[in-house]
C-alpha cells in the first residue's frame, strides 16, 4: 500500500448490527475512493431491504421506510457495487462490522467474497492518537476539524472517514523508523490487513538512500524515542511584582481575552481572593468559602487572582476531584492566562507514583510474550505516545488498568527505587515532575494526592496558599483516604505468592535470577525467613482478634457476612494487650524493606546479566512486594495506634456467616475529620479558599462547617449567583401515586421505578442517567427491565450488571439514545458532554445507609452531643448528593432537560419540603402523575429550541 493505491473508504447502514443474523440487510451504502491523499470519487445508494426498519434505526439515521420504498433492492446494485470494490483496498470505521457484513450479503445474491485487502481506521486511530479519549467517527471529525454534518449516515460518515484515513496514512509516514520498527516488533492484533499500511511504511523507509532524521523535538533515550522537555527555570518575577491585580470590570476585560464575556459573579470571586490574601500586614487572610454554580467560570475566577499572588517561593496548590479539571486548569484556563498576562505563569500536575510510566520497566518488558493479545496493542500505543508526551502520566492515555494488566507492571514505584546509574534516570517523568513543581507558581493536584502527601507541602520553607475545588468531594476524600479494610488471609496469600516467585521455577519468577547470583541467594535466604515471621505473627494477631472480638459476642448480620463494631475501650484494650506482638510486626517489615532495597541495588548493579525475560520476572516480584508492603501497612495503621488516634477512629469486623476465621476482615475510619484536617492540611497552608458549584445543604445548616473543620465566625463565605435560565433550561417533575410505597428497596416499588423509566424513554428516547442508592436496586430494576422486554429493543446500562462506572460511562457514549442506572459516583463525579445526557431520573433519594458501622458510629456521637443525626447528618447529605446529581444536567448555558423524582418520600414527608427549599436551582417544579408529567416533558423537549444538535 503506497499513495498511488486505491482506498475505496466504504460505510453502511443496516437494519441491525448481528452480523450472524439472516434477517439484517443494508439500507443505504457508500464509497469514496481515496488515491495520493485525494478524494477522486465518491458514490452512494439507498437499498431496499425489503423487510421493515425497525424504528431506533430510524431515529439513528433518518432513513424510513417510505424513503426506501423506491430505492433499489441489493441484488440490483450488487454488480455495480462489485466492480466498484474490486482492486481496491477496503477501509472503514470498524472494518471488521462493514467487511463481513457487505461480503454476507454479495454471498447471498450469488457472488463471491471479495478478496481484497481491508483495513482499519479505528484501531489505526487509537495507536496513532493514544490521548483520545472517544475514536467515534464524530469525536475524531471534531478532533481534526473534519465537515460531518449528518453522523449515522453512510455518505457523511464515508466522506469523514476517507478524509480521517488522509490524515492517518500521513502521520504514519511521520512516525520516527525506530518506533515504526518497535510497533511491527511487538505486533498488535490489529482487524483484517491493517497491519500491512505499518510494515509497507517501513518498507519505504529501508529504500530510502538517507535515512530520515529525527525531528528536533524528538531524541533517542536508550533505544526509546521520546519527547524533549523544556529545561526546568525559575522566571523572572520582576515583571509579576511590578504588575497591579485588575480590581475593577475595565481592568479585567484588559487584561482577558476578547471573547470572554465579563461575568459580574466571576469578577466578585477574582477580587474575593485577593483582597483576602493581598497586604496582610493589614489584614490578616481569612479561610474563604466560595459557592460557586457551575458556568460562572469559576476556573478563571480563582487562577486569575492567585496569578498575582502566587511565586515559585510561595505557589498556590490547587486540588480538584477530576483528571478532566486539572487537564482543563493546565491546558486550557492557564495557558489562556498566559496569552494575555504581562508575566508568565509555570504550572505543574502532581499526581502519585503509579501515575507515571517507569521508562525503564516499558523498555525491558517492550518484546517480552505476554498471554494477553491487548498488551501488544497497548505497547504500540505507548510508543506512539511517548513521542507526544512530556509529562510520562499514564492518565493521558486512557486506559482501563483492570482490564490491561501490562500497565500495572510498567507503573513507577517511587523515587526511592531510582538509581542514578539507571540509563532512563535523567529522563525518569516523575523526577522531572518533582522537579518541575520547586519551580511551578501553580502546582495542580487531586483531593487524594493532597491529604496523603501534605508533608511535601509543609516541607516547603514559606507557607503556600491552597485552593480546593469541589469542597464536599474533598471532605468525602478525606473520609475514605483515612480509611482502611485489610484481611489477613490476603497478607498471607501475598507472602506465599512472593515465597513461591522466589523458590519455584515457573513464568512469572524470580528463582532463575537469585539462584544464579550468590549475594542475592543470601538475601533470597534471609528475606525468606522474615517472610516466614510475618506469617506467623499474622497468625497469632488474627486468632486473638477472633477470640477478643469477635467468639461469643453480639454480631449483627448482614446480607452476605456478620459484622461487629468494636467499642473504644475493648479495642484500646486489644491493642494494648498485643503490644509486643504489633511491635514485633513492624520491625519485621522494616527488616523486609531493608532487605528489598538491598536487592534492587544489587540487581541494578548486575543489570547487563538479566534477559528481557529476567526482568519479567523481576519486575513481577517487585510489585508483589508492594502490594505486601501496603497490607502490611494497612494493618499497623489499625492495629498500631496510641489511645488518642482509638479515639479518633471506629474499629469493626466483618466475618462469613459461619464464622470461619480466615475469612475476618478488619475495618478502621476516622470519625474527627475536623481534628486531622486542621492538625495536618490546613496547618501546611496559608488559611484556605474553598470552592465548588455544591457546597451548602442550606443557610443554616453547620454540616458542612462541621466536615471541613471551619469556624464558621472566622471565614469568609460567599454564595454566588448562577448567570443560567434554568426557567427554560430545565423542569423538575414530582411524581406522585396513591399507591404509597416507602421502603424504595423493595421489589414493588422497584418494579414500578422499571415501568416508569420504560415509559418515560419510550415517549422520548433521550440520552437518560437514572441516578440509585445502591447497587442491588440497580440489579433488580435491571432485571425488571429484562424481564419485560424492554432491554431487548433499547440499549440499557447498568452499573454493577454491565461492568464499572468507568466502563458503562464510555459506552453510554457512544450510543445514543441509551439509558444508564448508576449510583455512588454517578451522583456527583461524571460529567456528560453536550446532548449526552438530556434526562434525568432519580429513582431513589440519596441518603446513607444507617445500619453501616462507620455511620453507626457517627450517629453515636451526635447523639451524645444531644443531636439528631438524622438532620444533623444525613439530610444534610443527601441534599448536597441531590444537588449535584441536578446539576449533572445543566454544565453550560445551551444545555437543557428535564429531571424525574420518583422517590415519592419527596412530596410524602416532612423532610420532602427542607429539602426541596434548599435545592436553590430555581427549574420550575411540575407535580403530577406519571402521566402528566410525562405529557408536559414532551411539551418542552418539542417546543425547546435544540441548542446542542
Amino acid at each position: 500500500m503506497n499513495l498511488k493505491t486505491t482506498f475505496a473508504v466504504v460505510d453502511i447502514e443496516t437494519t441491525g448490527t448481528d452480523t450472524t443474523s439472516e434477517d439484517n440487510r443494508i439500507i443505504q451504502f457508500s464509497c469514496c475512493l481515496v488515491t495520493n491523499n485525494k478524494i477522486i470519487k465518491t458514490y452512494v445508494t439507498d437499498i431496499n431491504p425489503q423487510r421493515d426498519v425497525p424504528n431506533r434505526i430510524t431515529q439513528l439515521t433518518g432513513i424510513s421506510d417510505s424513503r426506501l420504498k423506491k430505492a433499489p433492492t441489493f441484488d440490483q446494485v450488487a454488480a455495480k457495487l462489485y466492480q466498484l470494490l474490486n482492486n481496491t483496498v477496503f477501509v472503514a470505521h470498524n472494518v471488521n462490522f462493514d467487511f463481513p457484513f457487505l461480503n454476507g450479503e454479495f454471498q447471498r445474491v450469488g457472488y463471491p467474497e471479495l478478496q481484497i485487502p481491508a483495513i482499519d481506521t479505528v484501531t489505526l486511530s487509537q495507536i496513532l492518537l493514544p490521548t483520545l479519549s472517544s475514536y467515534r467517527l464524530q469525536d475524531l471529525s471534531s478532533y481534526f476539524n473534519i465537515t460531518h454534518k449528518h453522523p449515522h449516515t453512510a455518505d457523511s460518515d464515508a466522506l469523514a472517514t476517507a478524509k480521517l484515513l488522509t490524515i492517518l496514512l500521513n502521520q504514519i509516514q511521520e512516525l520516527p523508523q525506530m518506533t515504526l520498527e518497535q510497533i511491527i516488533a511487538v505486533n498488535p492484533p490489529l482487524p483484517q490487513d491493517t497491519m500491512q499500511i505499518f510494515l509497507d511504511a517501513d518498507d519505504v523507509n529501508r529504500h530510502r538512500v538517507h535515512t530520515m532524521p529525527l525531528p528536533e523535538h524528538l531524541k533517542i533515550s536508550s533505544g526509546l524515542i521520546i519527547r524533549k522537555r523544556k529545561p526546568i527555570t525559575i522566571e523572572d518575577i520582576s515583571g509579576r511584582q511590578k504588575a497591579k491585580f485588575p480590581k475593577t470590570k475595565k481592568a479585567k476585560a484588559a487584561v482577558l481575552p476578547d471573547h470572554l464575556e465579563s461575568r459580574t459573579e466571576q469578577n466578585k470571586m477574582m477580587n474575593l481572593i485577593y483582597n483576602n490574601y493581598a497586604d496582610q500586614q493589614d489584614h490578616q487572610a481569612k479561610p474563604l468559602l466560595i459557592e460557586a454554580p457551575t458556568g460562572i467560570g469559576k476556573s478563571l475566577g480563582y487562577c486569575l487572582p492567585f496569578s498575582y499572588l502566587a511565586t515559585p517561593q510561595k505557589p498556590v496548590v490547587i486540588s480538584t476531584s477530576t483528571t478532566y479539571l486539572q487537564f482543563q486548569l493546565q491546558n486550557q484556563t492557564i495557558p489562556m492566562i498566559n496569552d494575555e498576562l504581562p508575566f508568565k505563569i509555570n504550572s505543574v500536575i502532581l499526581k502519585g507514583a503509579r501515575h507515571y510510566i517507569d521508562l525503564n520497566k516499558f523498555r525491558n518488558l517492550l518484546f517480552v510474550p505476554d498471554s494477553s493479545s491487548q498488551t501488544a496493542f497497548v505497547k504500540a500505543q505507548i510508543l506512539v505516545w511517548l513521542t507526544m508526551t512530556t509529562t510520562g502520566d499514564l492518565d493521558e492515555l486512557h486506559l482501563n488498568v483492570e482490564q490491561t494488566p501490562f500497565v500495572w507492571k510498567i507503573q513507577h514505584t517511587g523515587v526511592k527505587w531510582l538509581d542514578p546509574s539507571e540509563p532512563f534516570y535523567e529522563d525518569d517523568f516523575l523526577r522531572y515532575n518533582l522537579r518541575k513543581a520547586k519551580s511551578a507558581e501553580f502546582i495542580i493536584v487531586n483531593h487524594s494526592y493532597l491529604i496523603k502527601n501534605w508533608q511535601f507541602f509543609k516541607s516547603m520553607p514559606v507557607k503556600p496558599y491552597l485552593l480546593i475545588d469541589e469542597t464536599q468531594q474533598f471532605a468525602e476524600t478525606a473520609i475514605k483516604n483515612n480509611q482502611a479494610t485489610i484481611k489477613p488471609l490476603t497478607i498471607m496469600t501475598s507472602v506465599n505468592r512472593i515465597l513461591a516467585s522466589m523458590n519455584q521455577e515457573h513464568d512469572g519468577s524470580i528463582h532463575e535470577v537469585l539462584v544464579g547470583n550468590i549475594t542475592l541467594d543470601s538475601l533470597a535466604d534471609q528475606l525468606s525467613g522474615q517472610l516466614g515471621q510475618v506469617k506467623q505473627i499474622i497468625t497469632g494477631l488474627i486468632q486473638t482478634m477472633f477470640e477478643k472480638a469477635v467468639r461469643n459476642k453480639q454480631l449483627h448480620k448482614n446480607i452476605s457476612f456478620f459484622e461487629r463494631l468494636i467499642p473504644i475501650n475493648e479495642m484500646k484494650s486489644i491493642i494494648k494487650g498485643n503490644h509486643p506482638t504489633i511491635d514485633r510486626l513492624r520491625r519485621t517489615q522494616e527488616a523486609i524493606d531493608g532487605l528489598i532495597t538491598q536487592l534492587n541495588t544489587e540487581i541494578n548493579r548486575n543489570v547487563d546479566a538479566f534477559t528481557d525475560q529476567d526482568f519479567s520476572g523481576i519486575y513481577t516480584f517487585f510489585e508483589n512486594y508492594n502490594q505486601l508492603s501496603e497490607q502490611l501497612n494497612q494493618m499497623l495503621e489499625i492495629l498500631d495506634m496510641d489511645d488518642q488516634s482509638i479515639d479518633q477512629h471506629v474499629t469493626w469486623i466483618t466475618i462469613n456467616h459461619v464464622k470461619d476465621v480466615n475469612s475476618l476482615s478488619l475495618n478502621q475510619g476516622i470519625l474527627k475529620t475536623e481534628t486531622y484536617l486542621n492538625e495536618n492540611i490546613y496547618d501546611a497552608f496559608e488559611p484556605v479558599t474553598f470552592t465548588g458549584a455544591t457546597i451548602f445543604p442550606s443557610r443554616r445548616s453547620r454540616f458542612i462547617y462541621d466536615l471541613l473543620g471551619i469556624d464558621r465566625k472566622h471565614a469568609v463565605v460567599k454564595r454566588l449567583k448562577s448567570d443560567f435560565d434554568p426557567q427554560n433550561q430545565a423542569r423538575i417533575y414530582l411524581v406522585s401515586d396513591d399507591d404509597h410505597i416507602f421502603t424504595t428497596n423493595a421489589d414493588r416499588y422497584l418494579k414500578k421505578v422499571a415501568e416508569n423509566i420504560a415509559t418515560i424513554f419510550e415517549n422520548e428516547p433521550r440520552q437518560t442517567l437514572v441516578l440509585f442508592n445502591s447497587l442491588q436496586a440497580i440489579e433488580k430494576t435491571y432485571r425488571w427491565l429484562q424481564e419485560s422486554g424492554f432491554t431487548a429493543t433499547h440499549f440499557v446500562l447498568a452499573q454493577g450488571v454491565h461492568g464499572t462506572a468507568a466502563k458503562i460511562s464510555k459506552q453510554f457514549i457512544h450510543h445514543e439514545p441509551a439509558i444508564l442506572l448508576g449510583a455512588n459516583t454517578f451522583w456527583q463525579g461524571v460529567d456528560f458532554p453536550k446532548n449526552l445526557l438530556e434526562n434525568l431520573i432519580v429513582a431513589q433519594l440519596p441518603f446513607d445507609t444507617p445500619a453501616d458501622p462507620y455511620n453507626h458510629a457517627l450517629y453515636s456521637i451526635e447523639r451524645g452531643r444531644g443531636k439528631n443525626p438524622f438532620y444533623s447528618i444525613t439530610l444534610p447529605k443527601a441534599t448536597l448528593r441531590l444537588r449535584q446529581g441536578i446539576g449533572r444536567l445543566l454544565r453550560t448555558k445551551d444545555d437543557y432537560g428535564t429531571i424525574f423524582i420518583l422517590d415519592p418520600r419527596l412530596l410524602t414527608k416532612r423532610y420532602g419540603e427542607t429539602i426541596l427549599a434548599n435545592l436553590r436551582n430555581e427549574i420550575p417544579l411540575v407535580t403530577g402523575s406519571i402521566d402528566d408529567c410525562i405529557f408536559d416533558m414532551v411539551n418542552f423537549f418539542h417546543t425547546h429550541v435544540d441548542f446542542k444538535k
